[in-house]
C-alpha cells in the first residue's frame, strides 16, 4: 500500500533509538512494514466468516430467530480462533516484535483456540442480533428510537470487543476474567475506546454504503485495516496498564536463557 515509504529499514541520519512515531504516522509505519502478515491474517479471518454471513442472510430473509442463533453459534465458534490469531499478529507488530508469521500465527491459533470460542460466539450473537433488528425496523416513527439505540449499542459493544480481542492473545484467563477486564478498561479509557470503535464502524459503514464496489477494496483491507486502527487507539493504554512490552521482553529473555542452558546441558559430554 505504501511502495514509496520504506519503514522496514532506517534511512540516512535516522537514529535507531529515536522515539516511536505517533498517530497516523505510526499506523502507516507498522502497516507498511508488516502488510503481508496483516493481509493474509485478515483475509483468512474474513474467509472463515463466510458461514456466518450466509447464516445471517438466511436468518434475515426467513425471519427465523432459530436460524439466527444457529448462525451465531456455528459462525462464532469458527471465526473466534482466527480473530484471535489476527489480533496476535497486529499486537506483535505494534510492539515491534519480529514477525515470523507462519510460526507465530499457527502458535496463536493453537494456544487461543479454546479460549476464543465463547468470545467468538458472543461477538457473533451481539452483532447478529443488532443486524437482525435493524433489518426488521422501519425508519421513521417509533423505529427511529430503535435505530438510535442500535447505533449507540454498536459503538459501545465495538469498544468492548476491541479490548476483549486485544486481551485474549495476551493472557491465558477464563472468559469471565477477560470480559471483566475488557469492561473495566472500556470504562477507564472512554475516549480512546470511542475513537477505536468509531474507526471500526466507519470502515464497516463505508463498505456497506459503497457496496458492491467497495468489495474490491475489502479484498485488500479485509479485517486487518479496521482492527489495526482500533488497536492503535487503545494500545498506549494497554501497554501502560500491564507494562506489556517490558513484561514480554523479559519473558523472551528468560526463554532464550532457558533454551541456551538446555542446549548446553544436552551438549556432547566427555567419555
Amino acid at each position: 500500500m505504501f511502495p514509496f515509504m520504506r519503514f522496514d529499514r532506517p534511512g540516512p541520519g535516522v537514529d535507531p533509538n529515536a522515539p516511536r512515531k505517533k498517530g497516523f504516522a505510526r499506523w502507516a509505519e507498522v502497516s507498511g512494514r508488516d502488510f503481508g502478515a496483516f493481509w493474509i491474517s485478515g483475509f483468512i479471518a474474513l474467509l472463515v466468516m463466510i458461514p456466518y454471513f450466509l447464516g445471517m442472510y438466511f436468518a434475515v430473509e426467513s425471519h427465523l430467530l432459530l436460524a439466527l442463533a444457529a448462525a451465531c453459534l456455528v459462525g462464532g465458534m469458527l471465526a473466534g480462533p482466527f480473530w484471535s490469531a489476527l489480533a496476535d499478529t497486529l499486537l506483535r507488530s505494534l510492539r515491534d516484535e519480529p514477525l515470523m508469521w507462519s510460526y507465530s500465527w499457527r502458535e496463536a491459533l493453537r494456544k487461543n483456540r479454546r479460549q476464543s470460542l465463547l468470545p467468538g460466539v458472543l461477538y457473533a450473537l451481539v452483532y447478529g442480533a443488532q443486524y437482525f433488528i435493524l433489518r426488521h425496523v422501519s425508519p421513521g416513527g417509533p423505529g427511529m428510537l430503535i435505530l438510535v439505540l442500535l447505533l449507540v449499542g454498536a459503538v459501545v459493544t465495538t469498544g468492548f470487543f476491541l479490548w476483549m480481542w486485544a486481551l485474549i492473545p495476551l493472557f491465558d484467563q477464563p472468559f469471565l476474567s477477560i470480559a471483566k477486564n475488557a469492561l473495566l478498561l472500556t470504562l477507564a479509557h472512554p475516549l480512546s475506546t470511542l475513537g477505536g470503535a468509531l474507526l471500526c464502524l466507519a470502515y464497516l459503514g463505508a463498505a456497506l454504503v459503497f457496496s458492491p464496489v467497495s468489495m474490491l477494496v475489502v479484498v485488500i483491507t479485509n479485517l486487518w485495516l479496521p482492527l489495526s486502527g482500533g488497536f492503535m487507539a487503545i494500545y498506549r493504554h494497554l501497554d501502560r496498564t500491564f507494562d506489556l512490552e517490558n513484561a514480554i521482553r523479559d519473558l523472551h529473555e528468560r526463554q532464550a536463557e532457558e533454551y541456551a542452558a538446555s542446549q548446553k546441558d544436552d551438549g556432547p559430554k566427555d567419555q
